[in-house]
């Protein structure tokens, strides 16, 4: 897979090469893969101050702004922008308080996933139940919405447990929260809860729907208890003639007899206060009869059971018989309807998968959790092994029986690392393992990690670096460095599988990313195939090199080194090392010394001594085949530029504070620098001095002594590990701070 960056701008951090990167013919990384992978990765080696980080926050940023965009082109087809969100960066993990998300996020082994889609599914088809299907059912069938509806109380008389259930359902604020799901389910699949339903009409049906407040109030009257009354006739034929009457009481002739001695409004009064008296001689349980079950409106347009004219005729007369009918038939309407409304219920899970899903997830509910994701158990592995901390996979029983991961007695996810009593190098595995645990699981289609061992130790480094390819092995991989350390390391765990990149972005530089070819990538991460290299085997090193002396001057600090390691007596490296203190005066045939260590004669003999190396101008050089070994080149470049500087500043120093040096001891630069600017606190010039002490040494290109090259034999570090422009301005500071000095002290 190939991205070639089109545009790439954060703020004014990026050369004005990065607006239209294509046209620098460095648009493009391409992620190796390997054999059935559908992953691929692509490193891309940035020195501080670069821009490897601000790469990683424009590729973050999932909303273009004037300051910050890019625009990339996937395998010359597709084209991704912020507003695609597209890739996840992995920072360094340093002071990361807790390790996010959830414990389904890192959970990964295929019973434990299976779990978890079950219980997922499971709620789901809840959640739908309780917060969609019934409520609606209830409600659009039935006009049940409210727990102290009619047909709910009827219900309780029916079947106190389904009504439990459904007043739950029905509860807003609830929506089945407070229901055992597993006594549900036993519940709604015992056939013996399955009523029987009677037929129905479906016009009466609906209206005892529509109008269950009427037929509450029916039902609820003891007939018994109601007082015969001839004259209750009377109310609505008076009902009938007061309505009439207040809509023509004006007019001259009655609308009715066509009677021309018609006095309206008289009439109307003397028929309101026939009605009143007799209304005023029912009892209390008659006038509750007629007003909210024989006089309510609804019965006016849809009268199916004939309810207003048998009660009507019940009270007139006294005989129950009809009225005692007619309450059974609504009642048993009643009965039907919510045994319906409870079948509704037992059936809602009937056309889904729903029963033998819930089955399968309480038996594996019943099993102990036990961790069987391969990379989980290699992260439980390390800790166990490593930090003598225990992992473990508990059920939640707080929180639906949900997994939660443990470390020790305290939960992994979520608790702040300082209460978890790690170390940083700790601290900082646990986090950066679970990151890439989570970035695994992401469905973003790119992470971006952005010096992902930079905090960690040696004990670590190896871990991580497994990590990243094993757990990523299915992720297309963007990994920003400047530690060739991790190069190595990535190259140990998994053969061949990457491409390697220098981030350039320099003014007037070549900008952009610049292919590491094959030939350079194998010396970088193997140190035999560097000496291999440096014996000149096939050749190659004698086509490279453009100029021999600058190519021995720049390999002395390395031979220095190597020599410590591969002789038995010192000769080699004393002599190297005279032509290493800017104090010195020696010379030395460097030439003969590389072809002892070597074996390659560079060149007959090439005489170096410390004046050589003072008088040397390293701005504009070409020591070997750029577009061949570019990596190489700049490091050749940048070793010879430190070795300068080192030599300048130690021999300005010795000679203007006119130092004493013991050759048989001689100082290092840091000791120079100390003895340089040597004061105490009651002198005049104690705070100049002491801002200078400050200042040199604090210099990148003065802290560097060499002496990694007598532990790792890295050539390639830390010598490129600057930025060429910040390396140039370092050399400018210090060259004017020289001068300053000078000045100021100088005879």
């Amino acid at each position: 897979m190939e991205l070639t960056f089109k545009k790439i701008k954060n703020g004014s951090i990026f050369e004005q090469d990065f607006e239209n990167l294509i046209t620098t013919g460095n648009a493009t990384i391409e992620l190796k893969q390997q054999p059935r992978n559908t992953g691929g990765i692509a490193v891309i080696y940035a020195p501080n101050g670069t821009g490897k980080s601000s790469l990683a926050r424009v590729l973050e940023t999932e909303e273009e702004t004037e300051e910050i965009t890019f625009e990339t082109i996937v395998d010359a087809q597709s084209t991704i922008t912020p507003a695609n969100k597209a890739f996840k960066i992995i920072a360094d993990q340093m002071n990361r308080n807790v390790i996010p998300g959830e414990t389904s996020d890192y959970l990964i082994g295929q019973d434990i996933q299976r779990e978890y889609r079950l219980r997922k599914k499971v709620n789901q088809a809840f959640e739908q139940a309780f917060k969609q299907n019934l409520p609606q059912a209830l409600k659009n069938e039935y006009k049940v919405s409210k727990v102290n509806d009619y047909f709910l109380s009827v219900l309780q008389e029916r079947n106190a447990e389904a009504y439990a259930y459904l007043r739950d359902i029905v509860n807003q604020k609830s929506r089945g929260a407070e229901i055992n799901r597993a006594a549900f389910m036993a519940f709604i699949r015992n056939p013996d809860n399955q009523p029987d339903l009677s037929f129905l009409e479906e016009d009466k049906k609906k209206f005892v729907i529509d109008n269950s407040k009427v037929i509450q109030q029916l039902l609820s009257i003891d007939l018994n208890q109601i007082a015969m009354n001839t004259e209750v006739m009377l109310i609505e034929q008076s009902d009938d003639a007061i309505g009439i009457l207040k809509k023509y009481k004006h007019l001259q002739t009655c609308v009715v007899c066509d009677n021309h001695d018609f006095d309206g409004e008289n009439l109307l009064n003397r028929k309101t206060e026939g009605r009143k008296r007799i209304y005023e001689n029912l009892d209390s349980k008659t006038k509750t009869l007629l007003d909210k079950v024989v006089m309510d409106k609804s019965l006016i347009a849809n009268d199916p059971f004939n309810i207003k004219h048998t009660v009507m005729n019940f009270i007139s007369t006294g005989i129950s018989e009809d009225t005692s009918v007619l309450q059974d038939e609504v009642q048993m309407y009643v009965n039907n309807i919510v045994d319906e409304m409870m079948i509704v219920m037992l059936n809602v899970f009937i056309d889904t998968t729903m029963y033998s899903d819930f089955d399968e997830y309480s038996l594996l509910l019943e099993g102990q959790p036990y961790i069987d994701d391969e990379e989980l158990l290699y992260i439980e592995e390390v800790i166990n092994d490593n930090i003598d901390r225990n992992i473990r996979l508990i059920r939640d029983q707080e929180n639906d029986n949900n997994f939660k991961l443990m470390l020790d007695d305290k939960p992994l996810l979520g608790t702040p690392t300082k209460e978890m009593h790690l170390s940083a190098g700790e601290q900082n595995f646990i986090s950066l393992a679970f990151e890439l645990l989570l970035a695994k699981n992401s469905t973003k289609e790119f992470i971006v990690l952005d010096d992902p061992i930079s905090s960690f130790d040696s004990v670590y480094k190896n871990k991580i670096a497994f990590c990243i390819v094993k757990f990523l092995e299915k992720k297309k991989q963007i990994i920003l460095t400047h530690n060739t350390d991790l190069i190595r390391l990535l190259e140990v765990q998994l053969n061949n599988c990457f491409n390697l990149y220098i981030l350039n972005n320099a003014y007037g530089g070549t900008n952009g990313f610049i292919r590491v070819k094959d030939e350079e990538q194998k010396i970088l991460i193997n140190l035999h195939d560097l000496i291999k290299l440096f014996q000149n085997k096939d050749g190659v090193l004698d086509s490279l090199i453009l100029d021999r002396r600058l190519f021995l001057i720049s390999m002395i600090p390395f031979m220095r080194g190597y020599a410590h390691i591969c002789k038995d007596d010192d000769e080699n490296y004393v002599r190297l090392s005279q032509v290493m203190h800017g104090y010195e005066t020696a010379t030395v045939d460097v030439a003969a010394i590389y072809k002892i260590l070597f074996g390659y004669e560079v060149c007959v003999s090439e005489n170096i001594s410390v004046p050589d190396v003072l008088a040397l101008d390293c701005g504009n050089i070409n020591i070997i085949d750029k577009s061949r070994y570019p990596l190489l080149s700049e490091t050749l470049l940048q070793t010879l530029t430190y070795y300068h500087l080192r030599m300048k500043v130690e021999k300005e120093l010795v000679e203007i504070f006119n130092l004493q040096i013991n050759m048989q001891h001689p100082p290092t630069l840091t000791q120079v620098i100390q003895k340089a600017f040597n004061c105490r606190n009651t002198d005049a010039d104690f705070v100049q001095k002491r801002a200078y002490r400050v200042f040199f040494a604090s210099r990148k290109t003065l802290l560097n002594e060499f002496n990694h090259f007598e532990g790792n034999m890295n050539i390639f570090q830390p010598a490129i590990d600057i930025e060429h422009t910040a390396l140039q301005k370092e050399i400018q500071d210090i060259t004017n701070k020289l001068a300053e000095i000078r000045s100021i002290y100088g005879n």
